[in-house]
């Protein structure tokens, strides 16, 4: 679906292709759940982009007609997609009931001049390309973000070996796929991380520590989805405990999600009402001004089975490169940006104790956050560097696909 309110990081690729000279066109298997707030995402999805029911009559039409004129290699897409996905039946349907669209898009597409197509995500959107591989012989490659990756999935591995190349956003995602699944061709698959989005970058090299009066609370940030996976109920006991030890400070939590009245539940149990604000889904430009104000930047998620789980959160690159201090968990991909003592500080999952002793050393240390804050600020400007991301991406296009992508 494009855009996701909670994938910006698609559209920035987008906007930084387009920078340099990329002629795409988006093809949307979904229409968009929520408004389109940002300009950028308005005028792709208005001049750029696809959009159609997954039935209706021109979906129909198009499967038919490409039953008609390629009946073998339809029937044999089918049936890969029925004996390879056998394991997660659930998800055949899912596949199956993809294939009309994906042919009409297909014809779009000629319309268009697309002469290869690119998936982002593990799931339908690979298998779409898939199709369109087996059924016409085009070439195609994928962007995997972590979705269904560590589950048993063959047809997944199977997709993969199919394709031209595969990205991946973070180190822990792309060994897990070159090492666990089996792919015959694991060399193929490429680590590629995200830029920071252009207004992060704007205002990184002017931005300085925030230097705390020392009788001034400690303020506290939060940003991401309300979900378990967060861990925001680990953050709000933690600040119990910060309490307890007379530590002021404020916490404020920005996003919106299904546990929000789980939350508020416990911040009432745990008596934090006065010091802990849920603040709600804010718009990007106020969430950089929130950012920009905080002492310090938390987030302690955690993998839990059947959840998708974080690589590396956007929003603790962007406090990293705006000179906040991050605290956080040692799980999936974190690690490789947040170095425990170096350019942040790691804890274990689900560790409430940990998590409030890491806070505290930041508010009685304000010398070791702004030391952990350049660090890491010259760290994630490296790592993170838009531009040279995305000539790494074209890179691998015209390794792979030469003449296909650019001239």
């Amino acid at each position: 679906m494009f855009p996701e309110l909670h994938e910006t990081f698609i559209l920035r690729e987008l906007i930084a292709l387009e920078r340099h000279g990329v002629n795409f066109h988006i093809y949307s298997l979904q229409f968009p759940r929520d408004p389109i707030t940002i300009d950028e995402a308005i005028n792709l999805s208005r001049d750029k982009t696809t959009y159609a029911s997954l039935f209706s009559v021109t979906t129909f039409l198009a499967f038919f007609k490409t039953l008609f004129r390629h009946p073998l290699r339809t029937l044999s897409a089918i049936g890969k997609v029925i004996f390879w996905g056998r394991d997660r039946p659930k998800e055949v349907l899912k596949n199956l009931a993809v294939l009309p669209l994906t042919l009409h898009f297909y014809d779009v597409g000629k319309q268009h001049g697309v002469t290869h197509w690119h998936g982002h995500w593990a799931n339908i959107p690979t298998t779409a390309c898939w199709y369109l591989s087996t059924i016409h012989n085009v070439t195609w490659s994928a962007a995997i973000h972590g979705e269904d990756i560590f589950t048993k999935n063959r047809f997944l591995a199977k997709k993969l070996d199919d394709n031209q190349f595969s990205v991946v956003c973070s180190g822990y995602f792309c060994n897990h796929l070159q090492t666990q699944l089996g792919l015959e061709k694991p060399a193929d698959v490429h680590l590629n991380y995200h830029g920071l989005d252009p207004r992060v970058t704007d205002r990184a090299p002017d931005r300085k520590f925030n230097h705390r009066a020392n009788d001034a609370p400690l303020k506290l940030l939060s940003i991401g989805r309300l979900v378990p996976t967060k861990g925001h109920d680990v953050l709000i006991e933690a600040c119990a405990q910060l309490r307890d030890q007379g530590v002021p400070f404020t916490l404020q939590i920005v996003g919106s999600g299904p546990i929000e009245s789980d939350l508020r539940a416990l911040i009432t149990k745990c008596d934090l009402e006065a010091l802990i604000e849920l603040r709600g889904g804010m718009a990007f430009a106020d969430v950089l001004n929130t950012l920009e104000a905080a002492d310090v930047f938390c987030l302690a998620p955690r993998m839990i089975p059947g959840q998708p789980p974080d690589g590396i959160p956007n929003v603790i690159a962007e406090a990293m490169a705006l000179r906040v201090p991050v605290v956080s968990t040692a799980v999936s991909a974190i690690p490789e940006l947040v170095e425990d003592g170096v350019s942040g500080l790691l804890v274990p999952t689900d560790d409430v104790d940990a998590f409030a002793a890491a806070l505290k050393r930041l508010a009685d240390q304000p010398e070791f956050a702004m030391q952990l804050s350049e660090a890491a600020a010259s760290k994630v400007g490296h790592r993170f560097d838009q531009n040279r991301n995305i000539e790494e991406l074209l890179g691998l296009f015209k390794q792979y696909v030469p003449g296909k992508v650019l001239p």
